[in-house]
């Protein structure tokens, strides 16, 4: 990865480009689905963990902090993967004191993390059959006889109900496939509302379902169910109570615990089907599976199901270095419970997702009226209350600008029996409306089948029934990459997702008490299928290959797709190298060092041709090998539209199958050697450089990002001539990435300052009072993640006079966007900081100020001052300035507003 070299560092990884951030507090803030723990934190010491040092550390800082008075409750501890305590401040105005410790390395806000997919739906029909007849491993299976007997799978999820008769039926007995595992948790535990675990004896799911449905996707063996792996031995780490307890959630601390237990227990594979949210490579919890991965276990993620929000939306811990994270494709088949309606002119039998909230299942036995209402707001979306009642009727909706239990609450307080929430395409998600305030059955159906409902009730009235009969009908979208899945690159420019594997409508095992089988889609579903094929390739290699290796077979075996929407193949930014073929994987003959090619950026002016060097092993011992190359451009990607404007949904070209593309908008790639095919000796290794040159045709105001793939066409010399092809995708930025701007460009509202609670901008010159109640709101919007966000107030003279509250943040995710919006802010509340901590406090002074945001642009050094994106707001006058001395910092740092709510459209 060229440009960009990682080095062990802060928290065991750090940038080398860059120079470190001199403060050992962090305020690190990720946007979209990961929110903070207030007053929890990581403490990070010194040494290295699993040292003599790294004990003597934990013994230092107990004195440390009985010797300085220092109030923490000690949540955990860990010296594996992470060097370290997790623990809750009591008392927040000690925490620079904390950081001062001389154990202390740095602190970190501790994290919450969500679940990848929603609530089951009923018993349908089997249909992972599908999928493997289109990965590989029914032939796997089949011909080769893996099953990934003799490797151990960690699944760090919600548990597993071990006692399913397709999962063994069995805990910890001779012959059991679950030999490891803890529960770290309880059934009562979510880091929201019950921030302290009560762990159970045994991981036993019984009230979710999300890991039992992951284990089996890997290692089910029944008639209904045939996971990946059916012979893998089985690790669980429960770090997720039962649903409904509050907001569905575990801290980061507890992830990390299980990570380290799964670390003992000395996994071969561990699967993560969580996440969420813009992430980092520097969040803990991908360091700490990057650490696994140098430990030779190999490490399989979620990519995230933030796909809607566009670029930058794949998640920790899938960013960690060598992680495979894996984006999710639909299946071939979609199963499902039906709805039958009956019209006045025509009667249809559709399928549907699987339920919100388990707790209310989608069963009308007798005939329910359906109906299409706006809301209050004149919208079909149902995100403001109605103006007329639906007394027992189902509510037809269409998704979009709120959130599915915000719909639901409208619906149930206008009486509705239930909802159908039509999506954007034919794709069935899985919903989440979740809400102990909510009674009433909501699911999902397809565009085409909710326009159809609407076209009948303009002929009259529609009515509903749904019972216990299953429908399986072909997917149109099936081999497509899932709607939801999330896009890359990573905020450094490494390409994301590695990979993509089935996670559409997946039906797989789910707790005995919950119906025994479901179907659920997610990236969630598709990490676990990965993890499968990792046991099976390790199996065929009798575990004689590195992580890297495994990696390297899973990605460059993988198949990538056509842009449907486009000409060539779809962005390597949503699909990774493609779908992935296990049966490839295991019989593959060479691999090619690296895998996949970020090539940064290319500088307007320069020359466009950049030059990569890779490697070829030919593995065969006893046959030659000829390399040539074919080039496939693949869609180029912006998040930009041709007036600059940000959008959510990026933009492709070519804009469809019909556009002329002319050569020079269009990437191209050749290898540099007069003299193909280039032959590799058996069991021999050969460089072969590759010049990749970035389109010409294409506005470097467009900001594109291009790519493509490398195919690599192989061909032994052996008897029956065999031959394979394999692929590495490239992806670049058109332009200078580092001077890419991080904050919304001002013709679209942001940033702006404000009297808290007005949307009014405040004015030049404009004159404001700030007391317990009267307060300037300072909303900004970031369109790019930046490693260090600065917000602080300066006076007329551009003086710097300190930093407001939540005003020095580090590795900050993007804002999605929605038609409500959605963005940050900061206030300023009467305290200025005089310190990046932002622990010494000031009262601010009566006087004429601006605010002033700083964002560092991508790649950038935070010591260089060049490198930022600044921004002043207009002049304004503060009068007078009447503090409330009895509210505490903590409390002024935590003033919020909605800005910081996270919609799901």
């Amino acid at each position: 990865m060229v440009l960009i070299t990682r080095v062990l560092g802060l928290l065991g990884l750090a940038l080398a480009h860059a120079l470190p951030l001199q403060s050992k507090l962090s305020q690190k803030s990720a946007l979209g689905l990961v929110e903070i723990q207030h007053g929890s934190y990581f403490v990070e010491f010194h040494s290295e963990p699993a040292t003599p040092a790294c004990e003597e550390e934990h013994a230092q800082f107990i004195k440390q902090i009985r010797v300085a008075g220092i109030n923490v409750h000690m949540r955990n501890s860990f010296r594996r993967l992470f060097n370290g305590v997790a623990i809750d401040l009591l008392n927040g105005s000690q925490l620079q004191r904390l950081a001062a410790l001389p154990t202390v390395k740095r602190t970190w806000p501790m994290q919450m993390r969500s679940r990848s997919t929603a609530i089951p739906s009923s018993n349908v029909l089997p249909n992972l059959m599908f999928a493997h007849k289109h990965t590989g491993v029914d032939k796997t299976h089949k011909e080769l006889g893996l099953d990934g007997t003799g490797v151990k799978v960690g699944v760090i999820d919600t548990g597993v109900d071990y006692l399913h008769p397709d999962l063994g039926g069995c805990w910890k007995t001779p012959g059991c496939p679950f030999q490891f595992g803890s529960d770290f948790v309880g059934d009562g535990y979510d880091s929201g509302t019950t921030p302290y675990p009560h762990p159970g004896p045994y991981p036993r799911d019984t009230c979710d379902g999300h890991g039992t449905h992951v284990a089996g996707i890997i290692a089910a063996k029944g008639d209904k169910v045939k996971g990946v792996a059916p012979g893998v031995t089985l690790g669980v780490y429960r770090i997720f109570g039962c649903p409904g307890n509050g907001t569905g959630q575990a801290a980061d601390d507890v992830i990390l615990k299980a990570m380290e237990a799964a670390h003992s227990d000395h996994m071969d594979v561990i699967n993560m089907s969580f996440g969420g949210g813009s992430g980092w490579s520097e969040d803990p919890l991908s360091v700490a599976a990057a650490r696994l991965v140098r430990d030779g276990i190999v490490m399989v993620a979620s990519a995230g199901n933030d796909g809607a929000n566009g670029l930058y939306t794949s998640g920790s811990p899938g960013l960690g270095v060598g992680v495979i994270n894996v984006a999710s494709f639909e299946n071939w088949m979609t199963t499902s419970l039906s709805i039958d309606l009956i019209g006045r002119y025509s009667n249809m039998s559709i399928v549907h997702s699987s339920p919100g909230n388990s707790k209310h299942r989608f069963v009308f036995e007798l005939p329910v009226p359906v109906v299409a209402p706006t809301d209050s707001a004149g919208s079909n979306e149902g995100c403001t209350s109605y103006n007329s009642r639906f007394d027992g009727q189902i509510v037809l909706l269409k998704r979009g600008n709120c959130t599915f239990v915000e719909k639901a609450a409208h619906a149930q307080d206008a009486g509705a029996a239930g909802v159908m929430v039509y999506n954007y395409d034919s794709e069935l998600m899985s919903p989440s409306s979740a809400s102990a305030n909510l009674t009433i059955p909501l699911v999902i159906i397809k565009a085409e089948d909710g326009q159809a409902i609407i076209d009948e009730l303009k002929n009259g009235s529609v009515t509903a029934s749904a019972t216990n009969h299953t429908m399986s009908v072909a997917n149109p979208l099936g081999g497509q990459v899932s709607h939801f899945s999330s896009w890359g690159p990573d905020p450094e420019l490494q390409l994301s997702p590695a990979v993509g594997a089935p996670g559409g409508n997946i039906f797989s095992t789910f707790p005995l008490a919950l119906g025994g089988y479901t179907s659920l889609s997610g990236t969630s579903m598709a990490s676990p299928y990965v993890a499968g094929m990792a046991a099976l390739i390790l199996q065929s290699r009798a575990k004689k290959v590195s992580t890297d290796e495994v990696r390297q077979l899973i990605l460059e075996s993988a198949h990538p797709i056509a842009d449907k929407n486009s000409t060539g193949l779809l962005s390597p930014l949503r699909q990774g190298s493609g779908l992935a073929d296990i049966w490839d994987a295991v019989s593959a003959l060479a691999i090619i060092e690296p895998p996949q090619l970020s090539l940064n950026y290319t500088v307007a002016g320069d020359v466009r041709d950049s030059v990569r060097v890779l490697t070829l092993h030919n593995s065969s011992p006893t046959n030659f090998l000829a390399c040539t190359m074919t080039h496939i451009a693949a869609s180029s990607v912006s998040s930009y539209m041709t007036n600059g404007s940000f959008a959510a949904t990026p933009r492709i070209w070519p804009e469809s199958p019909q556009t002329h593309a002319s050569r020079d908008t269009l990437p191209n790639a050749y290898i540099d050697n007069s003299t193909l095919p280039i032959r590799v000796a058996p069991g021999a290794s050969q460089e072969i450089s590759v010049h990749i040159t970035a389109p010409t045709g294409l506005r470097e105001s467009d900001r594109w990002f291009y790519s493509g793939y490398l195919q690599f066409n192989l061909l032994w010399d052996d008897e029956v001539g065999t031959a394979r092809s394999l692929h590495i995708p490239y992806m670049g930025y058109l332009g200078n990435y580092t001077q890419l701007d991080v904050l919304s460009a001002p013709d679209e509202g942001f940033p702006y300052i404000s009297v808290k609670g007005s949307t009014d901008t405040l004015g030049d010159d404009a004159h404001v009072t700030i007391n317990g109640t009267h307060r300037v709101a300072v909303h900004y919007r970031l369109e790019h993640p930046t490693r260090l966000l600065k917000i602080q107030l300066v006076d007329d003279a551009n003086v710097t006079q300190g930093y407001l509250p939540r005003g020095y943040l580090e590795y900050m995710g993007r804002n999605y966007q929605s038609s409500r919006g959605h963005y940050s802010n900061s206030t300023i509340n009467g305290t200025l900081y005089k310190d990046t901590d932002l622990t010494k406090a000031t009262d601010l002074e009566n006087g004429m100020y601006r605010v002033r945001i700083d964002a560092l642009r991508p790649l950038r050094d935070p010591q260089d001052p060049e490198g930022y994106q600044i921004w002043h707001s207009s002049r304004f006058i503060i009068d007078s300035v009447s503090l409330d001395k009895n509210m505490t910092a903590s409390k002024l740092n935590d003033d919020k507003d909605i800005g910081d709510k996270v919609f799901q459209p």
